[in-house]
């Protein structure tokens, strides 16, 4: 039988558990990914190219970057200089096999991580901040490793915005992002029939 990763993934709220959930997931996360039509990639390019203008050498996190599923988008764009973090070294040696970033680190981003602050043109944060993952807390760290002018590309699910304390910790940040761009909502998996709805935000730290 098939786990159903997605409903166990986002409804564990025990770390080490939600760790081992990823662990057995690592290798079959890109081809259900895949599956389900995966919609953040098409949805990053999208405000890439429309949006703002990030040069090609510009240095950018990948926030919560699993197996770089995202990031592949980032590569096919000519983009080299790419740092990903993850608490999951599993996900992580996906990602190393891809040969896509320069640096990764194995570290949560629900707590201040070892990452040297105001260092990245560009950080990117999806599918992340969500029920089960990483809650607003991580908001305030993204907005530290952002250099001051840059952007901040965030996709959040419609269901917890409110609920989980997003809207509220944003808002607090008023005086050190502003917000660019907000997406309509959309499905993130559109072939999973448990797919939340998400919205992408785009922020400028001021």
């Amino acid at each position: 039988m098939v786990k159903k990763w997605l409903n166990i993934v986002y409804k564990e709220k025990n770390s080490t558990r939600l760790k081992k959930h990823y662990r057995e997931w690592a290798d079959g996360y890109d081809s259900d990914l895949k599956e389900w039509g995966y919609a953040y990639p098409s949805k990053v390019k999208q405000i890439l190219e429309k949006y703002i203008t990030v040069k090609k050498g510009s240095k950018i996190l990948d926030a919560g970057c699993g197996t770089g599923y995202v990031a592949e988008v980032l590569k096919a764009l000519r983009y080299n200089n790419i740092v990903g973090i993850d608490y999951s070294k599993d996900m992580l040696r996906v990602a190393r096999s891809k040969k896509i970033y320069k640096k990764l680190v194995c570290e949560s981003l629900s707590k201040k991580t070892s990452l040297k602050g105001n260092q990245f043109d560009l950080v990117i944060c999806t599918g992340v901040l969500t029920s089960g993952h990483v809650g607003p807390v991580a908001i305030k760290e993204l907005i530290r490793l952002t250099k001051n002018k840059s952007h901040l590309i965030l996709s959040i699910s419609e269901a917890i915005y409110e609920k989980l304390g997003f809207k509220k910790e944003i808002e607090k940040r008023a005086d050190e992002i502003s917000k660019i761009y907000i997406s309509k909502p959309f499905i993130a998996l559109p072939n999973h029939k448990s797919s939340a709805r998400s919205r992408m935000y785009l922020f400028q730290k001021i």
